[in-house]
Formats: C-alpha cells, sequence, structure tokens
C-alpha cells in the first residue's frame, strides 16, 4: 500500500509542470477573472508564476509564486475617465486611444525590477505562458523561455484577434464586439461594421509598430516580428459562449469557456453593516455599479441628481457603489465605496442589477438570475447591453442624453414585468448545461498543452493561406479564364461554320449560273 501511496505521487510530481502567468492590464475586474484558474492549476499540482496586479495571497497555495504590481493597480484612471468622455465621438478614435494610452502602463510593467529580474534569469524555465492577449509586446515571454502560449482574454475575442489566430470572420454575421450592434444588423450597420473592420485593422498595424519598440526594450532586438510570435499561439481561451455571444464557427484552436460563471468565488458572508441592511429591504433592493473601471462619479453632478431624485421616489433600497461622497441623498440609499459584488447579486431580496455592461459583471448577473439595466460607456459595453436588450432579460439606456423619467420608467418595467427574470433564469440554466464547466475545460486544455508541448497540429490552415486564396480570386480568375476560352471556341468554332455555310453557298451559286 505505501509503495502504491508512493508511486502515485511520482507521477503527481512527474505530470506537474512550471507554468508562468502574465496579466497586465491594471483593472481588477481583469484579474480577478484569472485567480480561479491560477489557484485551480496550483492545487493540481503544477509549479504556477504570476505577474499580476491583484495577487491571490494566500499562503495555502504552496504552489503559487505571484510577482506583485499593485503599485500599478490604479495607473489607468485618468485614461478610463477620457475615454468616457470620448464616448460620442468615433469609435475608431476611441479604441486607438483606448489602446495606445496603455501601452505606457505596459511599458511601466514590464520594467518593474522583480519582472526585469525574471526575463533576465538564465536559469529560469517554463513549459507554458499563459498571457492575457491583449499586448503583443508580451509575447515575448513565450519565445524567452522556449515554450508554446495560450492567450486568454476576459471577453469575447475581437475579430481582429480571431483572424490573428486564423478563425475566419465576417463584419455582417458576426459585427465586432466592441460595436454595439446585436443580431440581426441593419445595412447602415453592416456598412459601418465592414468599415470599422478597415479602420481596425489600421490602427492595428500602428499598435504592432508601437509594441515592436517595447519588445527590443524589454526583450531584446532579436526576436521575430510581433505577427509571427501571435501566429504560434497554442489556444486562445475566450469568455463566451453560444448562448449570450455570437453562435458561430471556430477553430479548434479557439476555445469558449464562458457560460457558467468562470471566474465565480463561492458565497461568502457579507459585511454585517450590508447584510443588515439588504435583510431589512423586504421589499426588494436596487443594486448599482458600473464596476471598476467606469466610476459612478464619471456621471457629473447634474445625471446623479436626477438619478438620486428618481430613486427618492421609488420603494426599494437603492445600493450604490461610489467612491465619492454624497450630499443629500435620500433614506432609502446606501452608498459604499466597495462592495462584494457577487454576493449582493445572490441575496434573495435584490430585484435589479443597474449596470455599465461589463462581461463579468453581466456573467454574476445572469448567474445569480437577476435582470439588468444596462448603461454603457465603451469596449463591449454597448455590445453586451445590446445582447441583453435583443434577448429580453434586461433594458439598456444612453448615458450621454439620460432623462428623468426614461430612467423612472426602465427601473419600473425592469423590476415589474417578470418576463425579464424569466428569461436571464432560462439562459442561466442553458448556459449551464454543458459537459464541462469553463474552469475545468480551461485545465483540461492548458494540460493537453503541456503533455504534447504545444498544439501546432490544431494550428488554422487559414494562417498559410494567401489573402487572394482566401478571397477565391485564384478560383473566380480561373473559372473566367476557362468560360472566356469556352466562349472564344464556341465563337471561334461558330464563326467557322458560317464561313464554310457562306463558302459553300457562294460555290453552289457559281456552279448554278
Amino acid at each position: 500500500m505505501l509503495l502504491l501511496v508512493k508511486l502515485s505521487l511520482l507521477i503527481g510530481v512527474a505530470s506537474a509542470a512550471r507554468i508562468l502567468g502574465v496579466v497586465l492590464t491594471p483593472g481588477y475586474s481583469h484579474q480577478a477573472f484569472f485567480k480561479p484558474f491560477w489557484r485551480e492549476l496550483s492545487l493540481r499540482g503544477h509549479q504556477v508564476t504570476t505577474i499580476t496586479t491583484h495577487p491571490i495571497k494566500d499562503a495555502k497555495l504552496v504552489n503559487l509564486t505571484e510577482i506583485d504590481l499593485g503599485t500599478f493597480a490604479d495607473d489607468t484612471q485618468g485614461h478610463m475617465h477620457k475615454i468616457v468622455e470620448l464616448g460620442d465621438t468615433n469609435l475608431a478614435r476611441q479604441v486607438r486611444y483606448m489602446f495606445t494610452n496603455a501601452l505606457p502602463t505596459v511599458d511601466k510593467l514590464l520594467g518593474f525590477p522583480p519582472v526585469r529580474e525574471l526575463i533576465d534569469d538564465k536559469d529560469a524555465r517554463f513549459d507554458l505562458v499563459i498571457l492575457e492577449h491583449l499586448w503583443n509586446s508580451i509575447l515575448p515571454f513565450a519565445v524567452r523561455f522556449n515554450c508554446p502560449y495560450i492567450g486568454m482574454l476576459t471577453i469575447d475575442a475581437p475579430n481582429a484577434m480571431l483572424k490573428k489566430v486564423g478563425n475566419p470572420i465576417h463584419s455582417s454575421l458576426f459585427p465586432d464586439n466592441l460595436l454595439p450592434f446585436g443580431d440581426g444588423p441593419t445595412l447602415t450597420e453592416r456598412v459601418s461594421s465592414f468599415l470599422y473592420e478597415l479602420g481596425y485593422n489600421n490602427v492595428y498595424l500602428e499598435m504592432e509598430e508601437l509594441e515592436k519598440e517595447l519588445v527590443e526594450k524589454h526583450f531584446g532586438s532579436d526576436y521575430p516580428p510581433i505577427r509571427e510570435m501571435a501566429e504560434n499561439i497554442s489556444l486562445l481561451f475566450v469568455n463566451a459562449d453560444p448562448i449570450f455571444h455570437h453562435n458561430r464557427p471556430l477553430v479548434p484552436a479557439v476555445v469558449q469557456i464562458g457560460g457558467d460563471g468562470f471566474h465565480r468565488s463561492p458565497p461568502r458572508p457579507l459585511p454585517q453593516d450590508i447584510q443588515l441592511v439588504l435583510d431589512a429591504a423586504t421589499g426588494g433592493f436596487i443594486y448599482f455599479s458600473l464596476g471598476t473601471n467606469v466610476r459612478s462619479e464619471f456621471l457629473g453632478e447634474k445625471t446623479i441628481d436626477m438619478m438620486l431624485g428618481v430613486f427618492a421616489e421609488l420603494p426599494f433600497t437603492v445600493l450604490w457603489k461610489f467612491g465619492g461622497n454624497i450630499s443629500r441623498k435620500p433614506r432609502n440609499v446606501v452608498v459604499a465605496k466597495w462592495l462584494p459584488q457577487e454576493d449582493v447579486l445572490r441575496h434573495p431580496n435584490i430585484k435589479l442589477f443597474i449596470t455599465q455592461g461589463g462581461q463579468q459583471s453581466m456573467d454574476e448577473a445572469i448567474q445569480s438570475h437577476v435582470p439588468m439595466l444596462g448603461i454603457p460607456f465603451f469596449g463591449d459595453q454597448p455590445f453586451n447591453v445590446r445582447k441583453m436588450v435583443n434577448r429580453g432579460f434586461g433594458l439598456g439606456l444612453n448615458y450621454k442624453n439620460l432623462e428623468r423619467e426614461s430612467f423612472r420608467q426602465a427601473i419600473v418595467e425592469v423590476i415589474g414585468n417578470s418576463k425579464y427574470r424569466n428569461t436571464v433564469t432560462k439562459l442561466a440554466q442553458l448556459a449551464r448545461d454543458q459537459p464541462m464547466s469553463g474552469l475545468e475545460k480551461a485545465i483540461w486544455w492548458t494540460e493537453y498543452v503541456i503533455r504534447h508541448k504545444g498544439a501546432k497540429h490544431l494550428r488554422s490552415p487559414l494562417l498559410d493561406l494567401p489573402w487572394y486564396q482566401y478571397l477565391l480570386l485564384d478560383v473566380i480568375g480561373a473559372l473566367l479564364l476557362g468560360l472566356s476560352l469556352s466562349l472564344l471556341t464556341i465563337a471561334f468554332v461558330c464563326r467557322s461554320l458560317i464561313r464554310l455555310v457562306r463558302k459553300k453557298s457562294t460555290s453552289s451559286e457559281k456552279k448554278s449560273s
């Protein structure tokens, strides 16, 4: 028996891998999504090292080493306010600003001394690198440690990223998730989607040049081109599912891990003061939060005063995540700078979630069967809210022209009409009905890549196909050439026959005369 135990331990050690996880986006919602993944990988015996702005800090996870970038956790708040202000302008301009102005933060994170030491450590070895697939400038980690890599996104992949892994895209069937279009886009939306794809390609090329400088600065000049490194991806994990997102064809290298609350944590007791407030709200309560990147203060004083006036008229308690102070707030409004959102959404007295439409927030609300009122600002939020409205489990409003009566009517409609809660409950049941959870799927495919030292056999043939072949220009050309030759042959034969007939006719006439 003792021998069997020893053999089991040896097998477990032999199957363990050294994994490096790199998540450089400072936002808490981005970081929180990865935490259950790192935890589960380390519990399975893998030696996991993460570079993160929000470490888990759990002494029980002896296989987890964390390089803490916490000093940069709030480094993007000024940029976020500017992005919100750009909401009414050209979307391409907003996207360009969003990505290019995040690069200085990535630059600082890569230059952080512990990260610098890891890059320069000649003895460091890893079997797999897992990257938040937003920044090309971190792709060299896989080249530096000569191992395969997996890309991972906290949202569904934008079309440009799917294209880079060889997944077919279609601007009319599947508009990009940074566009506020839902299913069955109109002609105007399809034209906008097509033009956006062209514009985004230019932004991506611009980003490649900027990130090339970061690669040379932090890793060296002897690294492959960014495009080549990007195409060497083994798998791309996306936080999406066919119930809520586009029901699109996917190549084997793209793995959907969303739908069942990938990042959800087990229920925990609420802070006592919040618990007492929500328990006392026997008539129900509204939870209002714009997430971690968008702050409620961004709404402006006029809009905030309007909302407070509406809340004062409602027979519900309102729990509002608000970073600043609110003077003259109604008695039924409770303000807190931080709230354990998942556990608030699990409370049985909740009636409505007013949200910015972030992917993680909506996942948590769907899993808790809570209908929503979406007020999107940027990124994938307008797309998510449009989907929410189309699917029928919430309503959406534009924060730029938010009016008192439309705001109040939307709240009353979603709370008072049971169809919204019934729909979100049904969608949650559909999303959870899978052969394995998203986390289990991510773990299985991660270990698959480790076992096979990569997944080049899953590489999409589209990556090796010239653009003119993908567009069938050579096939169309060959068909047109064949058709032209056939028509020319037919014309030549007909002309020859006509000449022959005319010649015989002329000869007969001469003989007759």
